[in-house]
């Protein structure tokens, strides 16, 4: 990744990963990601807001040189994680001068997962600022949006925010502005699902704290710069809000082929009565688990209803179906109904199971539909009972429907 003019005084000097194909071990990442570092360079003096991951140091110091840096007056941390913290030393080593500057929650995360002695950090507040020479930035605090530390510094004499996480994208370009493209858009919406998701409730006051800023521009740590900052503001205002979809996502994995017919008849049925239905197998193929879970907890911003759907497994869930109910349970979606269904040989806690990793998805509860075997025509009637309830209680929500 090249050094990227954000506008006169701001340069991006991080560092893009585009064959990164999952972060936190966890997220499917298939455009890669970018770990942003910005350049504000005032009359007097210059910051550098973070830093990046420390496997792209080299990209980082190399553009640091290919700006013309010979000092840096700041080093601001807006959130801890390593993939901006993680090569703070290394920065500070190269710029000596450069004084360390965070949030009181940022200083004391620096210590726990950096190592970096929280008397050498310059701790700031909400609303206080930096003077640069003719540009002054000034600091929004921001906690758990996604961690307790995230702050984001906002630049009135350009009206650029620096949003820490919050806004990113994991999708990697050599371009240093958002585009049309739908492929960064959905990129958002999954960032949105896996990270921001689970602070909802914080996250609206957050967007709601950006637009009375009104800013020009939206620079997150992850991804473009949002050039236009209406196309992320009201895709978080309706990703936050109760509103979901005519539609159900199904995650289901299927053995000796009963919970694929029970899956594939409900979809069928819930389809004829005009309702949308997405399913998830987690184990089509061996890395289904990890990309097809990544797919449905983006489902889970949109969905009225979830219904997991399981073979039995000594006794219980299958394993993938269970890793998918954890995730999901972690996020804390809103949908309005939750289902289980699936199949058995002989006997089943697998409902017991999967209700107890769910707790925090407070939905509407839907009676269990558990078939001994291969299902029966009666067994396939019920299934369809059950799609025809789930259809007219999705249909009951008209104020609810975006």
């Amino acid at each position: 990744m090249a050094v990227l003019s954000v506008c006169e005084n701001i340069l991006e000097v991080g560092a893009a990963h585009p064959d990164r194909v999952l972060f936190d071990s966890l997220m499917p990442t298939p455009h890669g990601t970018t770990y942003n570092a910005y350049l504000v360079t005032g009359k007097e003096k210059t910051a550098l807001i973070d830093a990046v991951d420390p496997d792209k140091i080299d990209v980082l110091m190399e553009n640091l040189k290919e700006a013309g840096v010979s000092r840096i007056d700041y080093l601001i941390h807006l959130h801890t994680e390593q993939d901006h913290s993680g090569t703070s030393k290394a920065v500070l080593k190269k710029f000596p001068m450069a004084q360390l500057v965070a949030s009181k929650k940022v200083q004391e995360l620096l210590e726990t997962h950096v190592h970096i002695d929280p008397s050498t950090v310059h701790v700031v507040d909400e609303d206080d600022t930096l003077d640069l020479g003719g540009l002054t930035l000034q600091f929004k605090l921001i906690p758990f949006a996604h961690w307790p530390d995230n702050t984001m510094v906002w630049l009135p004499e350009e009206r650029v925010l620096f949003s820490s996480d919050l806004f990113g994208s994991h999708y990697a370009t050599q371009k240093i502005f958002s585009t049309s493209s739908s492929e960064l858009r959905f990129a958002a919406k999954t960032y949105y699902a896996e990270i921001m998701m689970p602070f909802r409730n914080k996250i609206v006051d957050y967007v709601s704290k950006v637009r009375d800023l009104n800013p020009r521009m939206i620079a997150p740590a992850h991804g473009p710069v949002w050039y236009d900052p209406e196309i992320i503001l009201e895709r978080y205002e309706r990703w936050t809000s109760p509103m979901v979809k005519r539609m159900v996502t199904i995650p289901y994995i299927s053995m000796h082929d009963s919970t694929r017919q029970i899956v594939e008849r409900l979809a069928v049925r819930l389809s004829r009565e005009g309702i949308s239905v997405i399913c998830r197998d987690l184990g089509q193929e061996l890395d289904s688990l990890t990309v097809e879970t990544g797919h449905f907890i983006t489902d889970l911003v949109d969905a009225a209803a979830v219904i997991m759907a399981t073979p039995t497994v000594l006794g219980g869930p299958h394993p993938n179906v269970a890793y998918a109910a954890l995730i999901a349970n972690a996020i804390r979606p809103q949908p309005r109904f939750f289902g289980i269904v699936g199949s058995f040989g002989w006997a089943s806690q697998a409902v017991k199971t999967l209700d107890s990793l769910t707790g925090n998805i407070k939905a509407e509860r839907l009676e269990p539909l558990m078939i001994k075997g291969l299902p029966t025509e009666e067994d396939m009637n019920r299934i369809d009972a059950m799609a025809f309830d789930l259809a007219m209680k999705i249909k009951a929500l008209p104020d609810l429907i975006r």
